[in-house]
């Protein structure tokens, strides 16, 4: 069931999956465009319920999986929406090589929604990429899965699994990324680049969210790269 975020603007559907250490929550996040058009951001099951949802909201422009995890409901978007452009990280792409996308995910805003969103990636882990968007209307920040926590409503599996890799308290970059750095001015220019970005609000493809100080979250989530 898609919920309203921002009125007339984003929207959220949350869906439960099963993995060997129990279960996670995953995220869909629906934009409108200017135009009317949508953009649907990591798409969970589509189910008719869905479908009839999107509907009265407006047609789909784009699909988008900003992450390399996330991709086992993309089958059934690519039939039911072939009209849309299909976008992913590289990695995803070649993982997929069953599905025809339409281009690639970068460090660079997509020409799709240019002047309307804000586009890139945390760079300097030796990690495949995932990407974040800030939408300015909403004064929204839109992640992957770059950061855990342990927030009450989130699956107890999922709490624990967010402590075991540091985010207990508060939001962290996992410690499986942390010991992946490469290069810490890199990723100093990445958080820099998102701090300039006109957002107080965040949500997550992995269920994180803040309604309020998103941006101070989103530093301390990286406060050790500038020590």
């Amino acid at each position: 069931m898609l919920i309203e975020w921002q009125a007339n603007r984003l929207w959220y559907a949350d869906m439960r999956y099963r993995r060997v250490v129990g279960s996670y929550l995953r995220r869909m996040v629906v934009l409108k465009l200017d135009d009317g058009e949508l953009i649907v951001f990591s798409p969970i099951q589509l189910t008719t319920k869905l479908q009839i949802q999107l509907a009265e909201l407006g047609p789909i422009k784009a699909v988008v999986e900003p992450s390399p995890h996330y991709h086992d409901s993309l089958s059934d978007w690519w039939l039911a929406y072939s009209q849309a452009y299909f976008l992913a990280t590289p990695t995803l792409i070649q993982k997929r090589s069953d599905l025809n996308f339409d281009a690639a995910l970068g460090t660079h805003t997509h020409p799709l929604w240019q002047g309307q969103l804000l586009q890139t990636a945390i760079m300097g882990i030796r990690k495949p990429r995932k990407i974040l968007f800030c939408d300015p209307v909403s004064h929204t920040l839109l992640l992957a899965d770059q950061l855990i926590g342990s927030q009450p409503h989130l699956p107890i599996s999922q709490q624990l699994h967010a402590a075991l890799e540091g985010g207990y308290r508060e939001f962290r970059l996992p410690l499986s990324e942390r010991i992946s750095l490469e290069n810490s001015a890199q990723l100093r220019a990445s958080v820099q680049e998102i701090m300039t970005w006109p957002f107080d609000k965040l949500i997550s493809s992995n269920g994180l969210v803040i309604e309020e100080d998103a941006k101070e979250a989103f530093y301390q989530a990286f406060w050790w790269a500038f020590q």
